[in-house]
């Protein structure tokens, strides 16, 4: 009857409880995604007027006032007038039902509507009915650098691409430093898993909201991904912050992003008129006066058919056409880029061309093109930075000395304390000591035995010198030795950022190679002692095809990191580091047995075998007396041979540095190898070819400085 009467009845109908049962979804605008987390008072949220339409906002309804306020407001003239002289004897209202409301039959002010929740009735399969009680305080931790969150810019734009200019490439330290050791040096598109995993992410989100309008992400009340929990039919999409919506019943926070449509139109645009603008360099004319019109004119003609509002705005009706704006940027860029782009710029058009009407492309199609097109942009915008890197670079190789010192001095600020450069100048006064007290003059091939003795040769020469003797102990006795266990596989530098802290200022730009060179270093120092095992276990004099073939199966065995051999038996942090230290050591002990079988002619004695595995497990190992002298005489026979390959550094009549040139570069030194390194004599010869490579690019920018005055602390 009550529900009779609230249809029957013009005035406001009363609260029923399936009113009340109704999930409310708490929905707080994010004005920054910057911090560690996204969280807010539920009970701020209830009376702030949202951001969006207020029907779509879930209310608390407003309290109404008393009853009698509302009638002795509502009274008439007349009742006013003679109500001196009467009294008017009112009723208190009936009891009524706790969960009944007040019906006086006044009008709201308010929309009509239900106590709590909204008259949309939410997903019976996403949210429950079941009432909730909302609690005093919520927070959810959001990440805002969550993979889980596609991000809004496309993955090729414009500030992926200035990377590539032409004044950033002139500018960058790093670069041009590396351009040295590589002379085939070129730009590639990098493709790292976590780089194409957000790129997946963004395409897929991108998909999904052209198919179906939504662009939600989901978390628990833990910050962790969740499946999405759509909150479209109850959130607007936000123009530049994302809101979050939270639903008590699931426990699960939905983040509403912006539209990524109309960032990418935009981004689309400006990235095709960044890679068709003509080139221009230091060292080349300017674009001549034909180019410039010509560019103008295809700005134009691009913008006309390109208009980013436009085609939002079709999308949203359903009527955008790719095919004749694929077609007009295919033609454009068929003039821009190389030939052998012009099979992919076809297959893009093509594309495109299928999603046009009556074709039998999709949405997901039409995303397709604009990734390929993208994809070809930044292909042709690597094709040009690759053209003008080989045009410049003798400019650069003549002009990086000057360049890296200067850059290296602004780096070091005034108020930084590595102005003072108190790391570079310990490192070199401790060469500079060391070489003070040697014995023996320093060998060279192209000079008397006794002409570099070092205490009487000139202040600069021996400047040099102790670059050269800095350069090579730092491979051999590193600052951080730790780090030796941890190197990476591959050979990319390390950022100058994470260079560690140990080592000289001046080396920021090598440290990653120091590093190579150190691992090196260690595996040449195992190489050594294990064939100094199989040399005295040995009864006769060893042919050298039988060593060279013993020193190929102990790298096949002991594989490519021979140096592991003095760290496996340290303790394990971990128990990964346990598994590794076990596996490490195990190839350790196949590599000494392997010697006993070619050192004893195949027969494997058990006492003989137990003895080479005490003897390596002694002294193969990090700390030990005589692989500390061993390694002490590999770092001076190395010495020796980089002395031969990059000294002398300057000009003998006008005592100015030589220019580099490092086309040339790798000559073979004449080695004199103490007795027990003949058969390293390959490997000491590329250890020092390539320190001795280093230290001519090092004191070709650095040597101004370590010759100044009292630069060194002696």
């Amino acid at each position: 009857m009550d529900d009779v009467a609230a249809h029957l009845n013009p005035r406001k109908r009363k609260a029923v409880d399936d009113d009340v049962d109704q999930d409310p979804l708490l929905v707080q605008v994010a004005d920054s995604l910057s911090g560690e987390t996204a969280s807010a008072s539920v009970a701020s949220w209830f009376p702030t007027p949202p951001a969006w339409p207020t029907s779509l906002a879930f209310r608390p309804n407003p309290q109404k006032r008393a009853r009698l306020q509302k009638l002795a407001h509502r009274a008439s003239p007349m009742s006013r007038r003679h109500s001196s002289k009467r009294t008017c004897v009112i009723r208190s209202p009936p009891p009524r039902l706790g969960t009944d409301l007040e019906d006086i039959g006044i009008v709201s002010t308010t929309d009509p509507g239900p106590a709590s929740g909204s008259l949309l009735r939410l997903r019976d399969a996403v949210f429950d009915k079941s009432p909730v009680s909302p609690p005093s305080t919520f927070s959810v931790p959001i990440d805002p650098n969550s993979t889980h969150i596609p991000p809004l810019q496309p993955p090729i734009n414009r500030h992926t691409l200035k990377e590539l200019d032409l004044d950033v490439i002139i500018r960058n330290p790093q670069l041009r430093h590396d351009l040295l050791f590589d002379p085939g040096l070129q730009f590639r598109p990098t493709s790292t898993r976590r780089k194409t995993e957000r790129a997946e992410k963004y395409w897929v989100a991108v998909t999904c909201e052209l198919e179906s309008g939504c662009t939600c992400v989901s978390f628990d009340v833990h910050g962790k991904p969740h499946p999405t929990v759509c909150a479209c039919a109850h959130v607007s999409t936000p123009s530049s912050n994302p809101i979050i919506a939270f639903s008590p019943t699931l426990n699960v926070a939905t983040l509403r992003m912006p539209s990524r449509v109309r960032i990418l139109l935009e981004e689309f645009l400006q990235v095709i008129l960044l890679v068709i603008q003509p080139m221009s360099g230091c060292v080349q004319a300017p674009p001549s006066q034909d180019r410039r019109e010509e560019h103008c004119v295809q700005t134009e003609y691009l913008r006309s058919v390109f208009d980013p509002a436009l085609i939002e705005q079709e999308l949203a009706h359903g009527v955008f056409d790719p095919s004749s704006l694929f077609r007009a940027i295919g033609l454009t860029l068929q003039g821009h880029c190389a030939p052998m782009r012009d099979q992919a710029v076809e297959m893009m058009v093509q594309l495109a061309q299928s999603c046009s009407p009556g074709g039998n492309g999709t949405k997901a199609d039409a995303v397709k093109a604009v990734r390929m097109c993208m994809d070809i942009l930044e292909l042709m915008k690597l094709d040009i930075a690759n053209h003008q890197l080989q045009t410049l670079r003798p400019f650069l190789l003549r002009t990086s000395g000057q360049f890296e010192l200067r850059s290296f001095t602004q780096r070091s600020s005034p108020s930084s304390e590595r102005c003072c450069f108190q790391k570079t100048r310990r490192w070199l006064t401790s060469a500079h000591e060391t070489l003070m007290t040697r014995s023996t003059p320093i060998a060279h091939p192209l000079y008397p035995p006794n002409y570099l003795c070092y205490p009487t040769l000139q202040r600069n020469q021996q400047v040099y010198l102790a670059v050269l003797k800095g350069l090579t102990d730092l491979a051999f006795t590193p600052p951080s030795p730790a780090t030796l266990t941890q190197l990476p596989t591959s050979h990319a530098p390390i950022p100058a950022s994470k260079a560690p802290a140990e080592y000289p200022e001046t080396v920021y730009l090598d440290t990653s190679r120091i590093l190579l060179l150190s691992t090196d270093a260690v595996d040449l120092s195992a190489l050594y002692m294990f064939l100094l095992l199989h040399r005295q276990l040995g009864s006769r004099a060893h042919p050298t095809a039988e060593v060279l073939r013993i020193k190929q199966e102990i790298r096949d065995i002991g594989s490519s990191r021979l140096g592991y051999a003095f760290y496996c038996e340290s303790p394990p942090e971990s128990e990964v580091d346990t598994d590794e230290l076990l596996k490490w050591k195990n190839l350790k002990e196949s590599v000494v047995l392997q010697i006993v079988r070619r050192a004893k002619n195949e027969t494997v004695d058990g006492a003989v075998v137990r003895l080479a595995q005490d003897w390596a497990s002694h002294n193969i190992r990090h700390g030990s007396t005589l692989g500390d002298m061993l390694r002490i005489r590999l770092r001076d026979a190395v010495f020796s041979a980089v002395v031969s390959l990059a000294y002398p550094g300057r000009d003998a009549t006008s005592g100015c540095l030589s220019s580099i040139d490092l086309a040339t570069f790798g000559r073979t030194a004449d080695l004199t190898l103490p007795s027990g390194m003949e058969a390293l004599e390959e490997e000491i010869g590329s250890l020092a070819e390539h320190i001795a490579r280093l230290a001519l690019i090092h004191v070709n920018a650095y040597l101004p400085l370590y010759e100044t005055e009292d630069f060194l602390q002696v």
